[in-house]
């Protein structure tokens, strides 16, 4: 899936006609050729004024739209994201409220080399609580509750070569690590376990410097459901994973250079 665009502008040349006009003597008729020939640089015959002085006026050309591309990089720039021309970048629009969600709210705009763009939906919230059995989510303070982790705001980067998935049915991923390549990302935790990150948590979570690791760019399910072996799964499929959904995941390989893509990957509030 790609959007291309190629955008040009026609610049147009103004030749004003010659004029005439009555002499001042009474009773002649002045048939003096009063154009100027055109000059080296004009492109075409220049008018004699009645005070002596040419007329250069040429018309502007028309402004041209800014590209989808051109609104989407100026769109980042004003929330500090930059876009490095000739490089990709994936910007994770989040949207709605800051906690649990078992909804694709949020889109992931492929800005590519070329100057196009691809749009996905998606998530880059959790969306099941923690299993009180698994050692996936840790238990951050100590309360004995595990303590549901979200990626924070920010620039990351995302790495190919990796594969995540149900056992048996894995499809290519992408490891999100920081910029600088650390694997524990800053995160806020759900201390409380209601599912809701408030801003109280939020604020604690940045003060005792939280993290979280083991995040991918994976596959999630349909909202109607998608079958997978001989099971039906239903919507996003993340403890703190970003979803692209499972029919679109080949699309968005594609759009990002291949499985084996390394890229940027930036998460904005919308």
């Amino acid at each position: 899936m790609s959007a291309f665009g190629v955008f040009g502008r026609r610049i147009g040349v103004v030749v004003v006609a010659a004029g005439c006009g009555a002499s001042p003597e009474a009773g002649r008729v002045d048939t003096t050729d009063t154009t100027v020939p055109a000059d080296d640089a004009g492109g075409g015959a220049v008018t004699a004024r009645d005070d002596g002085e040419r007329d250069t006026t040429a018309s502007a050309p028309a402004p041209r739209a800014p590209s989808e591309y051109e609104t989407e990089k100026a769109w980042a720039a004003a929330r500090g994201v930059a876009i490095e021309p000739g490089k990709t970048t994936v910007v994770a629009k989040r949207r709605g409220s800051v906690a649990r969600s078992t909804t694709y709210e949020d889109s992931l705009v492929v800005l590519r080399p070329d100057e196009t763009i691809v749009r996905f939906v998606g998530t880059t919230k959790p969306a099941q609580m923690p299993n009180p059995a698994s050692s996936v989510v840790p238990d951050v303070d100590g309360d004995g509750r595990k303590d549901l982790g979200i990626v924070r705001p920010g620039v990351y980067r995302a790495v190919g070569d990796v594969t995540f998935g149900i056992p048996g049915h894995e499809r290519a991923a992408f490891k999100i690590v920081t910029e600088d390549g650390a694997g524990g990302l800053p995160a806020w935790r759900d201390l409380s376990g209601d599912g809701d990150f408030s801003a109280s948590e939020r604020a604690l979570s940045e003060e005792r410097g939280y993290r979280i690791s083991g995040i991918y760019i994976h596959y999630g399910f349909s909202p109607a459901g998608t079958k997978v072996g001989g099971s039906t799964y239903v919507g996003p499929w993340s403890v703190g994973c970003q979803n692209v959904l499972y029919d679109e995941l080949d699309s968005f390989i594609e759009a990002v250079g291949g499985a084996s893509a390394s890229f940027r990957f930036a998460i904005v509030d919308d």
